[in-house]
């Protein structure tokens, strides 16, 4: 095949064109800090890279489904918290009403602090938590799931659990349902409680301290749950962490450029172009009276 100058001047040119790509490429590593930027750099590694980014972005769902998670946990530890206290109180109640030596007139007055603590209560349970009734199941928008009608208390939420993704193949119940605290008992004895004040009778209020320290040793059950759910989020989170930046420093390893050498690798390919700008120059320049002599 005959060598032609259009040939010649041809991949002299082009070759130009690769040596200014590479030099482009270098920069943008150096003012970017990395050596891969599209898929053409190095397929293999721009694939990893994107593998690497995609997990830590579910890392980071992950921790933002935990941080929720956590802070709905903790609101319901309050409210239950307020909620035992309710019941020690009236616990307490029960038993200066189980008091033979008590008038009637005490019982009576025992009987109305009972009912206001039954008001409490309905009133604790109706909390909202980010504009979210916390205690009727996944009917975050029924602000009022438990009614009082002054006899009885009902629910009217249901006894759906709400769930967090908290990692792979993982998830959390984050709630406490109105039904888990209907079947606590603790409404049933404290109505009881407040009708056998109002009548008078110290027995019936003696045979309630039972019923009243089972209710609040399932509310401390309930509680203990809850508690567990925070610890078993809390420590995902730590490990979520860990793995954070374990992620994050393949990351680095496979696309974080080496500025040192980058900037070496660029002064290399300065000189190799300027050269090769210098012999292209003196070949385009080139006549047929070159070739005559």
């Amino acid at each position: 095949m005959r060598i032609t100058q259009s040939i010649m001047s041809r991949n002299l040119i082009q070759n130009l064109n690769l040596n200014r790509e590479t030099m482009t490429r270098l920069q943008n590593s150096a003012a970017t800090g990395k050596k891969i930027d599209s898929s053409s750099d190095d397929p293999v590694k721009f694939a990893r890279a994107t593998r690497y980014r995609k997990t830590l972005t579910q890392y980071e769902q992950y921790g933002r489904n935990i941080t929720n998670g956590i802070g709905w946990v903790d609101n319901n530890a309050l409210v239950m918290n307020e909620f035992h206290a309710l019941v020690v109180d009236a616990r307490s109640i029960a038993i200066q009403g189980s008091d033979a030596s008590q008038s009637e007139e005490t019982r009576k007055v025992l009987s109305d602090r009972v009912d206001g603590l039954i008001e409490q209560t309905v009133s604790i349970m109706n909390s909202t938590y980010l504009g979210k009734s916390i205690f009727s199941g996944t009917d975050t928008q029924n602000m009022e799931p438990f009614e009082y009608d002054g006899s009885t208390i009902t629910y009217t939420g249901n006894d759906g659990k709400m769930n967090r993704r908290i990692s792979e193949g993982l998830d959390v119940e984050i709630n406490v349902t109105g039904s888990d605290l209907m079947d606590s008992g603790v409404f049933d004895v404290l109505i009881e409680l407040r009708e056998v004040l109002a009548v008078n009778d110290d027995e019936g209020a003696a045979s309630l301290l039972e019923d009243l320290q089972s209710a609040s040793d399932n509310i401390l059950g309930l509680d203990a749950q809850n508690g567990l759910v925070k610890s078993n989020m809390t420590m995902t989170a730590t490990r979520l962490e860990t793995a954070k930046t374990n992620i994050m420093s393949f990351l680095s390893e496979t696309e974080d450029a080496d500025l040192a050498e980058v900037i070496m690798e660029y002064n290399g390919a300065e000189m190799a172009y300027q050269a090769a700008l210098q012999i292209t120059s003196k070949a385009l320049q080139l006549n047929i009276m070159d070739f005559v002599r």
